[in-house]
């Protein structure tokens, strides 16, 4: 039976960790928000500009986001000793100077040409230096002593015991979190549509199918938000309504498209592919693809947990009609 003594130099954390545990964090917080703000950008003004400026950009957000999102997940695994996640944050310190040099590469510049003394004194180069020093203190010996042992341990948990019961199932949990951020992105969204849209109400040009998309997702973020508390509690008739909401949803952004496309066309008459609005230089089919990709992705986003709503797991939670809410919302 393990002792006091013993059980204080499982648990116990090395300081060296904890700091880059912390450091990682701050970084994987600082990029997601800076990937969130870029994305939101981009949807904004996704229909304003030609696929060959806005796919690029919207990768490059996508994927920021993603990395970031990631790296706070195995921050959190790093100071619960996980060795793969040491190895995982390791390779991101050659990952971060790919995402400095992005903007000179994306400008044209070559290794030799981009001005390094000013992006290594950018925020983006003191990310880079605060990366590598947490990397240099999650290999040193009271680090690597830490998770030659396993990390930490909960050793009063004894094994093989039951899950809680009346516990909810993670597909419900999932569900719950992509309708909260989804209704969230819609908001945002539609709150800086509305503004831009208000601000151009006196240039002409016909208005009513940008009203229209910005209106839907502000109704689906609304819808979102207020399914995500019922399907937590197990609400048997908020599944038909999480199913319903993004097919709605996709359909009026696509009208709207359609009417938008019909209205510029019209602008020239001689020309059906003016290109007033680059989306519709492209075609119909380029318009709609930019809508989709672009305002709809909390759309696909609410198609996802309607799938979740919907498995095996997530039935039965539904059957018993649970009152229990996910850990953690």
């Amino acid at each position: 039976m393990a002792t006091n003594a013993d059980t204080a130099a499982i648990t116990d954390v090395p300081a060296v960790v904890t700091i880059s545990s912390v450091i990682w964090l701050l970084l994987g917080a600082a990029g997601a928000v800076q990937s969130l703000m870029g994305l939101l950008m981009v949807l904004a003004f996704g229909g304003m500009v030609p696929p060959a400026t806005y796919l690029p950009a919207l990768a490059l957000y996508v994927t920021g986001g993603a990395i970031s999102v990631t790296g706070i997940v195995f921050a959190v695994l790093l100071r619960r000793g996980r060795k793969p996640a040491r190895i995982v944050l390791s390779a991101y310190v050659v990952i971060l100077p790919a995402f400095l040099y992005f903007p000179y590469f994306a400008g044209g510049l070559s290794a030799g040409e981009v001005p390094w003394r000013e992006a290594l004194l950018s925020p983006a180069g003191a990310a880079v230096a605060a990366a590598v020093l947490a990397t240099a203190l999650m290999w040193l010996p009271p680090a690597n002593a830490y998770f030659g042992s396993g990390g930490a341990h909960t050793l009063d948990t004894p094994a093989g015991s039951e899950p809680t019961p009346g516990r909810v199932p993670r597909a419900v949990v999932a569900s719950v979190w992509i309708l909260v951020v989804a209704g969230a992105v819609a908001g945002l969204q539609a709150v800086m549509g509305l503004v831009l849209l208000a601000g151009s109400m006196g240039s002409g040009g016909n208005t009513t199918p940008a009203l229209v998309l910005w209106l839907t997702l502000a109704a689906v973020a609304a819808a979102d938000l207020a399914c995500a508390r019922a399907v937590g509690r197990g609400k048997r008739f908020v599944r038909p309504v999480v199913t319903v909401i993004p097919l709605a949803g996709l359909a009026l952004a696509v009208l709207a498209t359609l009417a938008g496309f019909a209205s510029v066309s019209s602008a020239n008459p001689e020309n059906p592919a003016y290109p007033e609005n680059p989306a519709a230089a492209g075609g119909v089919q380029s318009a709609i693809f930019l809508t989709v990709f672009s305002q709809g992705l909390p759309l696909i986003g609410g198609l996802v947990a309607a799938v979740l709503v919907w498995l095996p797991s997530a039935g039965r939670y539904f059957r018993r009609s649970a009152v229990v809410g996910p850990a953690g919302t």
